[in-house]
């Protein structure tokens, strides 16, 4: 039987166990690994760099961890964290929002290289946390409260996010059709 996370945690916390960390790195790590290579646009360096300090950072803050969320909620707030840090900083080329559902099915006629860098201008004309929030909620298919947890704001705040942010996208990106 499979230790819960919870279990793992505190024997990483109580005991100072390694293993049962490691155990927590190998369950996570894929998913982590996933959802940063969506972010990176699958630069590979960049994500290795950024699983390794979403896992460092986990490991050394891992005493203020509350079980009052997920753990793996806990960890990929992290790793959105860097992201969002890494972009703040300019040293990532943000994520790429071209699998947002819709977009593409309404602009099958046009080149996907195109609509990809009408997206990029479009993103950088909306904010941070409304960037943040669109791509949780449309293309990685969390829920508002799933998002705000993860973000760490309120549930109305992140709605507000999602509905300017693609309103926003919408009215940028017109000229490519409707914005579902």
């Amino acid at each position: 039987m499979l230790d819960s996370d919870a279990v793992l945690v505190e024997r990483t916390l109580k005991l100072n166990d390694q293993q049962a960390f490691a155990r927590l790195m190998l369950r996570h790590q894929l998913v982590v690994r996933s959802l940063l290579a969506r972010c990176c646009r699958n630069d590979r360096h960049a994500v290795d760099d950024l699983v390794q300090e979403t896992f460092l950072r986990a490991y050394l803050s891992l005493s203020s961890f509350r079980s009052e969320a997920k753990f793996s909620t806990w960890l990929y707030r992290i790793a959105f964290n860097l992201v969002a840090d890494k972009f703040r900083r300019k040293s990532l080329d943000y994520c790429d929002l071209d699998s947002i559902q819709g977009i593409a099915d309404n602009c099958k006629l046009l080149s996907q290289s195109d609509l990809r860098g009408d997206l990029v201008k479009a993103l950088d004309k909306i904010s941070e946390q409304q960037k943040i929030a669109v791509r949780l909620c449309l293309e990685e298919g969390y829920t508002h409260a799933d998002a705000a947890e993860a973000m760490n704001l309120p549930l109305g705040t992140v709605k507000s996010h999602v509905s300017r942010g693609r309103a926003q996208l919408q009215q940028l990106l017109v000229h490519w059709g409707e914005v579902a």
